[in-house]
């Protein structure tokens, strides 16, 4: 079959019997496949720059950021690589992994390398190092947002030591660390981007900062403040729209890529400004309500989220509507649960990508798992029901949080994407109903 299709050898760890190919026998055909890739495509990384994001939490919104900024500071199109769709030049292609396969990676490189784009963004899961994806690739900037204990499971990375590995692994293959100053394991972290970078930039609150944020002001959508370079000692004022502080943080990496490359900061703020990312901090008001639509799915983020909340909407009722994904590891679950009982008033559990678990049984366990905290627990496995009745049932002038599928058109059951309605369709659709309740 291979063969009809033009294949003219094989590679792997062991030949196959009876199969009339040449074979190509490697020791790691993971990482044989990822240099052959880069081979076969005639390293196209090697004609643009190359920006990589990791985090537990934040690296679709900072991939989106950075590509916005990039777009500015080189004046013509760039590339992005996301979780959420790819667009190197050839049109948008949507997206199921967070990084392609090296196979479809470089063919992305190859395009963007076609259609003469200066830069490529792209987001970089720690799986990508954990089953070597990107082995062989070199970076120009390596952005390290954050990190948080999740994906520790029998199917993702058996510690936290690999999985912080996995993550600094981008940074031991850039040229240039950007490191936000606050991540857990700093030390590591940046002894590690010291080591193999030959240049390393920290972003944050402390005077320690290459490019320190200060002086927040919340505005109606998003934040305004000022940023401090240490090299230039200029001082320049931004503005975000989207919710949540860590959101500054995110910025910030965004404007310490844009700057290091050249861009001028009036470019970089205008760049910034305006821009949104669709499911990532969505806010909707209406009915007497305020609906907050994110991807937060692990604790590290859900913590990140409601806290941020707290602090712009103070003494708010909080609803939170969340689930899992199914085939997570125990302890991400726990997590989860722990942070929503904690820190909502009344939480929601219903189905988020269930796959081949019963997506009752998940809400079960993150029931069991928020029963310690404050909250009022509602288990709703539909989950059109259950945001339909999160925002109808919602106090009056109270705060409504979708998390963890953003804008996503699509849930996966039993193996298998099917179609859903996606929470901000719903959301949409719901607040004028409650608003005509209100009225009748």
């Amino acid at each position: 079959m291979a063969a009809e299709h033009g294949a003219v050898c094989y590679m792997g760890e062991n030949e196959i019997p009876g199969v009339p190919l040449p074979f190509l026998c490697v020791r790691d055909v993971r990482k044989a496949q990822s240099l052959a890739a880069r081979w076969f495509y005639d390293i196209p990384s090697d004609h643009f720059d190359l920006v990589g994001i990791t985090g537990t939490k934040g690296k679709t919104t900072t991939t989106y950021m950075t590509h916005a900024v990039m777009d500015a500071v080189a004046g013509c199109k760039t590339g992005l690589i996301s979780g959420m769709e790819c667009d190197v030049g050839s049109g948008v292609i949507a997206s199921h992994l967070t990084t392609p396969e090296s196979l479809d990676m470089q063919r992305y490189f190859a395009t963007a390398r076609d259609n003469a784009l200066p830069i490529v963004t792209i987001e970089i899961s720690s799986q990508t190092y954990k089953v070597d994806r990107a082995y062989g690739q070199h970076f120009n900037y390596g952005v390290f947002l954050n990190i948080g204990p999740d994906h520790i499971s029998p199917h993702e990375h058996p510690n936290m030591e690999d999985y912080l590995q996995c993550k600094i692994a981008l940074l031991e293959h850039s040229d240039t660390a950007v490191i936000c100053r606050d991540t857990d394991y700093f030390d590591t972290v940046y002894a590690a981007a010291k080591a193999k970078c030959k240049r390393v930039c920290l972003v944050g609150e402390s005077d320690d900062c290459d490019f320190r944020f200060h002086d927040v002001s919340k505005l109606p959508s998003g934040y305004s403040f000022l940023v401090t370079e240490k090299v230039s000692g200029i001082t320049y004022p931004y503005a975000i729209a989207m919710d949540g502080m860590f959101n500054i943080k995110n910025a910030m990496a965004a404007i310490a890529v844009g700057r290091m490359m050249g861009g001028a900061p009036d470019v970089i703020a205008e760049a910034l400004q305006g821009l949104t990312v669709a499911g990532r901090s969505d806010v909707y008001t209406g009915g007497g309500i305020t609906v907050f639509i994110n991807y937060m799915h692990n604790s590290t983020s859900c913590q990140a989220v409601l806290e941020g909340l707290q602090h712009d909407y103070p003494d708010a009722y909080i609803t939170v509507l969340i689930g899992m994904a199914g085939q997570r590891s125990p302890q991400r679950l726990q997590g989860v649960g722990e942070i929503c009982g904690q820190f909502a008033n009344r939480v929601f559990f219903t189905a988020d990508d269930p796959d081949l678990e019963d997506p009752h049984d998940i809400c079960l366990r993150l029931a069991k798992a928020a029963a310690g905290g404050r909250a009022e627990i509602i288990v709703e496995p539909d989950r059109a029901t259950a945001v339909e009745r999160a925002i109808m049932e919602a106090p009056e002038g109270s705060l409504v949080v979708l998390g963890g599928k953003g804008a996503e058109a699509t849930q996966r059951i039993n193996g298998v994407y099917v179609p859903y309605e996606s929470d901000p369709m719903i959301t949409q659709r719901m607040l004028p109903l409650r608003e005509k309740t209100r009225r009748d």
